[in-house]
């Protein structure tokens, strides 16, 4: 459960008079919960110090009685012995020791320490006489598969650290019995392993010699395969063979790869002239040559030039108009169009020529081509033959030699077994130490006992204390305010219990006892607020709390007093129409209130009642009207309060509880802030953080909490402050404090509301 602890670890500004910080925060803001710190631990443990010492005492008393009881009634006698294991020196199936590394003989002695516990070998130590006669056997009485299962669980074989034991071991009340049943298990075991030793070194000879047979009969096989073999294939000629094949394969490809050069060539040559269509194939110098060898082309050739001759000679002396000058061009033009033609026929005849040529080279290389791919095709076939013949010797070669070594091993190995066999100095298992009858008890161990339930019960106290802080739901510190409401805490309000001033009611705390711890704590909150922000923005405030009982309206009233004290002019407004609390603390208020003011059955002005403490006046909440709500949230509310924030510097309202009405809400919409009092003990942090949601909900602006009630508790912080609280505020020191006065004779008990100016007026 919680408690007041340091606030320290949530207040952030000013000095309150129990040296506690106050936490201010900027509207709307709220610190973010934590978890649980070394000093929230040791605050705990400090406070729940009587619950930890009482369960304490009694967790260790009961573990001091468990530990003498056990030892004087159940005590357990362990007796312990150790069986000495020998690995194989030699495995003879492997010519080498069987054990090598460490982890293999922890293996080892591992296997055999669970062969001890086997069920059967434990039935026939229950059957020698030995154990019959002890304690053990008897108590059964008759129960033979509960006395096996008994003696299995009992039953302890572990290796012994760096060493070849194993330790047997068991714990019984009568240690006679734990010597006997612990001596003939390990001489059962060490007989069993010397018969089941023969056994397997026979049926290791066995087969090892079954092993040879089969060994032999391959190694025979594999050399007639292999006489086969050679007498099928020149065995000596097969890497020459090989070589030749290689070398016949690497020109062949050579001759492919022209080839395959020249062919590719070939066909984008031909390519080509089927993109020209075979019109525009280049002439070469070659086709020009045979070109003008042709006979008649240069006979017509020289005709032509005869004629150009001899019409220039025409066109000199006749002219080139002459009739004779027109004839010899007509005679040219003749000889110059069979030129032409018999050209053309040429180029065309060469051109036909040289694709018959290219097509004819391109289907002998083709086929040069084709032939050179089979004959390589039949050289790898070649090849690939020749290798198989190879490998598959080879292969033959290495199994005979595998089979001929495995034979020399088996026979090797044999021998060997043989004389493992007749050697009986190899003993496998042996008795190393003998189990002796236990003097002292291995069950209680005083000191350890003891020294265990000293641990555990602190532990447990411990445990207890702190189940009891996490259980708890309720709010008690504000460190709770601001962990689980995750509100700003804007001061602590201490219960009257703690209080040592001669204070009678809460709601009369600070006009009756002002130099009372109540009163300061007002005081703080008070210092808070105006260090808190702006004053504009805090001109209303609506007090209200999660649910009833938290204290809002003593808050309220103290609040109230406390700011007005302080030289400002406050108006208390009673704002809880069903249970309205501020006329019956303060007396010659008015009885007609906010309601009336409300329902316009008289201004709100002449309805304020000025209370016995200066710059303080009062509205009460009137009579119940049929229905509040609707009556707060209507525009004669908002204007009433706008016109209170105009005459006077603070507006507190005490409102109804938040989650119980609904009329909380409607006021928060209207004011600068809201403030939430939670009550020590009495509020949930559930209710709290409900709370918190339903303003937000609504926009409302949260200015903080005020921790109401709150206890001091062992190991808390405040009972230590409480305490410098009054050593500080000493009789010798303390101011002057008037005696408690009439209300009518207190200074503006008779004084009347301010007026509120015309030009404040609705």
């Amino acid at each position: 459960m919680s408690t007041i602890s340091d606030p320290r670890e949530v207040m952030v500004r000013g000095r309150g008079p129990l040296g506690m910080p106050a936490v201010t925060a900027e509207p709307g803001a709220a610190p973010a919960a934590g978890g649980l710190g070394p000093a929230d631990l040791l605050r705990i443990i400090k406070q729940h110090k009587i619950l930890i010492a009482v369960s304490f005492t009694l967790f260790f008393s009961v573990a001091v009685a468990a530990t003498f009881v056990t030892l004087r009634y159940f005590p357990a006698y362990t007796a312990t012995g150790l069986i000495q294991i020998n690995p194989p020196p030699l495995d003879p199936m492997k010519s080498f020791s069987a054990i090598g590394r460490p982890d293999e003989l922890r293996s080892l002695l591992e296997t055999e320490a669970r062969k001890i516990k086997r069920a059967n070998l434990l039935a026939k130590v229950l059957e020698q006489p030995e154990v019959v006669a002890t304690d053990f056997y008897r108590w059964y009485e008759g129960r033979i598969e509960k006395r096996l299962d008994d003696l299995e669980r009992y039953i302890t074989a572990s290796p012994h650290p760096d060493t070849q034991l194993i330790r047997v071991s068991i714990s019984l009340r009568n240690p006679k019995d734990a010597a006997d049943v612990v001596n003939t298990l390990m001489r059962q075991y060490v007989l069993e392993q010397g018969g089941e030793r023969s056994t397997v070194d026979q049926q290791r000879a066995d087969s090892l010699k079954s092993t040879r047979d089969r060994i032999i009969s391959d190694l025979r096989s594999k050399r007639e395969e292999l006489n086969a073999f050679r007498l099928q294939s020149d065995v000596s000629q097969l890497e020459t063979q090989r070589s030749v094949a290689i070398e016949n394969i690497g020109n062949l490809m050579a001759m492919v790869s022209g080839l395959s050069a020249q062919g590719a060539d070939l066909q984008a040559q031909l390519d080509e002239l089927d993109r020209l269509g075979g019109r525009e194939v280049p002439i070469t110098a070659e086709m020009k040559i045979a070109i003008e060898a042709d006979p008649v082309l240069r006979y017509v050739r020289q005709n032509v030039e005869a004629l150009d001759i001899e019409i220039t000679a025409q066109s000199q002396f006749y002219g080139p108009n002459h009739r004779q000058t027109q004839m010899l061009v007509s005679r040219r033009e003749g000889f110059y169009a069979q030129e032409a033609a018999r050209r053309e026929q040429l180029i065309e005849d060469l051109r036909r020529r040289y694709d018959e040529g290219l097509r004819q080279e391109a289907a002998r290389v083709s086929t040069q081509l084709f032939q050179l791919h089979q004959q390589l095709d039949e050289a790898e076939a070649k090849q690939r033959d020749l290798d198989r013949n190879i490998e598959r010797y080879n292969v033959l070669l290495r199994d005979e030699e595998s089979l001929r070594r495995q034979l020399d091993d088996i026979d090797q190995t044999i021998r060997v077994a043989e004389h493992a066999m007749t050697d009986k100095s190899n003993v496998r298992v042996q008795l190393a130490q003998p189990a002796i009858k236990p003097v002292d008890p291995s069950r209680p161990d005083p000191p350890l006992w003891i020294a265990g339930g000293f641990i555990v019960s602190l532990l447990l106290s411990l445990g207890l204390a702190f189940l009891r802080e996490l259980s708890d739901t309720r709010v008690r510190t504000p460190l709770d305010v601001v962990r689980y409401g995750q509100l700003s805490v804007l001061g602590v309000v201490p219960t009257l219990d703690a209080e040592e001033a001669d204070v009678e009611a809460i709601e009369t705390a600070t006009r009756l006892a002002p130099q009372s711890l109540v009163s300061e704590s007002f005081r703080q909150i008070r210092t808070t607020l105006l260090y808190s922000g702006p004053s504009d923005t805090q001109r209303t405030l609506l007090i209200t709390s999660p649910r009833p009982e938290d204290g809002k309206s003593a808050v309220a009233m103290n609040l109230a007093v406390t700011l007005a004290r302080g030289s400002q002019r406050v108006l208390l407004i009673d704002a809880n129409f069903r249970r309205p609390a501020i006329r019956p603390a303060f007396q010659n208020t008015r009885p007609e209130g906010l309601s009336d003011a409300l329902t316009g059955h008289a201004p709100w002005t002449s309805l304020v009642t000025a209370a016995e403490v200066p710059n303080l006046f009062v509205l009460s909440s009137g009579r119940l009207p049929p229905s509040p709500g609707e009556l707060l949230a209507s525009g004669a509310m908002r204007d009433l309060l706008a016109e209170a924030t105009r005459a006077y510097d603070r507006v507190i309202i005490d409102g109804p509880p938040v989650l119980m009405i609904s009329d909380a809400l409607i006021i928060a919409t209207q004011v600068d802030g809201v403030i939430l009092v939670a009550r020590a003990v009495n509020s949930s942090r559930g209710a709290l953080r409900r709370a918190r949601e339903v303003l937000e909900s609504v926009s409302a602006r949260i200015v903080g909490c005020i921790l109401n009630g709150a206890v001091p508790r062992p190991g808390g912080y405040f009972r230590e402050q409480y305490r410098e609280f009054y050593e500080y505020t000493s009789d010798e020191t303390m101011p002057f404090e008037l005696p408690a006065q009439q209300p009518d004779q207190l200074p503006g008990a008779d004084e009347p509301a301010p007026p509120v100016p015309d030009d404040e007026k609705r």
